[in-house]
């Protein structure tokens, strides 16, 4: 009787084994990530020796991608070999940045390369780089941007008051979006500070400072086709 117990235990065990396996023709439901999107927009003018902004906004279906793993921009003028890599900052809403100037006139390819979540694109865009001459030929009319920065001064541990006055052709340029990008000497991290129109072409906010040391600050400038910016050192005591 002991030895028909056990066999028969054996082969409810086995009928169990067997019922657990996967059957070749059951379908396995697998997720399947939405996929991933990067669009790329140069702002700034397309001159020789003029910096411009490359810039790409990143989405996985309808959410922005906040923290991608990497975002490289290469650039490539047309009939040669030779790229540039550019790791881009992330500024933001879905939006990655690098600034470069393209040395010589003709035309360039911008490809940014979008690492994040698992996944990879490889957007692509096309760019004519034009002289000054033809430039003004168009019917884009030429102007002239100022600005002029100040700040207290700055101490770490202590918030400091940055200003920018913006003029266009001599007069205020009210109504701009106009940002204080700020990083520490070395430091690839930055961080974006919005400043608010208190007077007309009068942009200003409070900018804080961990630590001392010395920092870069690049007011950026954009309204319609104006894309304007000025690098300042400062020192944080």
């Amino acid at each position: 009787m002991k030895k028909l117990y056990v066999c028969t235990a054996l082969l409810f065990m086995l009928a169990g084994c067997q019922e657990s396996e996967m059957p070749e023709d059951k379908e396995v439901n697998t997720v399947i990530p939405e996929s991933m999107e990067a669009s790329i927009i140069i702002k700034g003018k397309l001159v020789p020796g003029k910096e411009v902004i490359l810039e790409t906004t990143v989405k996985q279906g309808s959410n922005l991608v906040n923290e991608a793993g990497e975002v490289l921009f290469e650039v490539r003028k047309s009939g040669q070999d030779k790229r540039e890599m550019l790791e881009a900052k992330n500024t933001g809403s879905g939006t990655y940045q690098v600034m470069h100037s393209f040395n010589e006139q003709g035309k360039y390819y911008v490809v940014a390369h979008v690492t994040a979540k698992g996944l990879h694109v490889m957007p692509e865009k096309e760019v004519v780089v034009t002289d000054h001459e033809s430039e003004g030929a168009s019917a884009h009319p030429s102007t002239d941007v100022s600005i002029d920065f100040q700040s207290n001064p700055v101490k770490a541990g202590s918030s400091s008051n940055f200003e920018a006055t913006v003029e266009l052709n001599g007069k205020p340029l009210t109504n701009a979006d106009v940002n204080f990008e700020v990083w520490k000497e070395g430091s690839e991290e930055s961080h974006f500070t919005k400043a608010n129109e208190e007077e007309k072409g009068n942009y200003q906010n409070k900018v804080s400072f961990v630590e001392p040391g010395t920092y870069k600050v690049q007011v950026h400038v954009e309204k319609d086709e104006v894309h304007e910016h000025r690098l300042q050192t400062i020192q944080v005591n």
